[in-house]
């Protein structure tokens, strides 16, 4: 049988939001690029694969009426700023952004992502992650890179997708770069209790941490210091030696970190979605599948362009991944984000 032909993987393309601007106009040049509707088209897909219960749709809609007590300035006048721009419902956008918050949990069964930092060839730190979702075809038309800038200045690098603007995957230059992967533990009512606590929305927080902290040390102290609402894994790079680290949240506690330096493969870090200490299930084992790929290739062969491709190795790269990031905290011209037209489809792997 031929085999379904599929899209070239094509790199994403770079949009300025100037901190400098008012919240609520952050976000205009953005999201004039893109078609509202899309948008609007994607939140049912998004509220069946992702809401454990649709009975959270009216407290989340309750959430938007009273923002600032749950989504921390200045992100809640971005907010607002998106909802008059696009013509769509603050709580849907509030929906939108705080969609992880509430999908999260001990019994979801979502998974999302690969995160890996590694030593490259020439000693320097490059970190790449894919990021999956099983609405990919939704999110890989929405799939942007944003510039953040102050002063006319990059202060971070970001990859996001249209409408969201929390921080998933960033970079700082000369500092830090950071990605976040699904945690499935605790309870949605947990994540619930969470939020009322004020603790911080997971990707909000990710965000805040490119935006004020310095340094690699100081953006690890700040991870460690910041309750989520959820559970997650921080992956977070450096650009010194052994500045590399997992970061395991309960939530409002840390449960574990694993720093570069203590690796046991010495070079490199790799996190999907499973505690670093527990063996990953073998339906869903990308872990080793990236791990395999690492030792195969070898540190004297490590560069950007090898991170790509491991990230790319089957499992790893599915039909869920829309989009891989490599960046390097040292090298600021190495960001770069492909938006993942080129996964095989589930049939194709099964047929293989």
């Amino acid at each position: 049988m031929e085999k379904p032909t599929t899209k070239a993987a094509i790199p994403a393309k770079t949009y300025i939001v100037n901190l400098d601007l008012p919240p609520q106009e952050r976000w205009n040049n953005v999201i004039k690029h893109f078609d509202p509707n899309i948008l609007k088209q994607g939140l049912n897909t998004l509220f069946k694969e992702y809401l454990p219960s649709q009975q959270l749709v009216p407290i989340l809609e309750d959430v938007a009426k009273d923002l600032e007590r749950y989504i921390p300035q200045p992100f809640a006048d971005e907010l607002r700023g998106l909802s008059k721009a696009l013509g769509m419902k603050l709580g849907d956008l509030v929906l939108i952004n705080i969609i992880y918050d509430v999908s999260a949990f001990n019994s979801s069964q979502i998974k999302a992502c690969t995160s890996i930092v590694a030593y490259d060839s020439m000693g320097r730190i490059i970190h790449g992650r894919n990021l999956d979702y099983k609405v990919g075809d939704y999110l890989r038309e929405l799939t942007l890179q944003v510039d953040y800038q102050r002063g006319g200045k990059t202060l971070y690098m970001a990859t996001t997708y249209a409408g969201y603007i929390g921080v998933i995957t960033g970079s700082k230059p000369n500092a830090f770069s950071i990605t976040g992967d699904q945690r499935n533990i605790g309870s949605i009512l947990q994540n619930l209790f969470s939020a009322v606590d004020h603790s911080w929305p997971t990707f909000f927080a990710e965000r805040r941490v490119l935006e004020e902290a310095s340094d690699y040390q100081s953006a690890l102290s700040q991870i460690l210091k910041t309750p989520t609402i959820a559970p997650v894994y921080f992956i977070i790079s450096g650009i010194n030696a052994g500045e590399g680290a997992i970061v395991v949240r309960d939530g409002r506690k840390v449960a574990n970190v694993t720093t570069l330096s203590q690796s046991a493969h010495s070079w490199y870090i790799v996190e999907t979605n499973y505690d670093p200490w527990v063996q990953a299930p073998a339906t869903d084992d990308r872990r080793d599948a990236a791990i395999n790929a690492m030792n195969k290739l070898g540190r004297k062969n490590m560069n950007p362009q090898q991170l790509y491709k491991v990230l790319s190795v089957d499992l790893v790269f599915n039909s869920d991944t829309t989009y891989t990031t490599i960046m390097s905290a040292a090298d600021a011209s190495v960001y770069q984000t492909m938006i993942r037209y080129d996964a095989p489809p589930p049939e194709e792997l099964i047929n293989t």
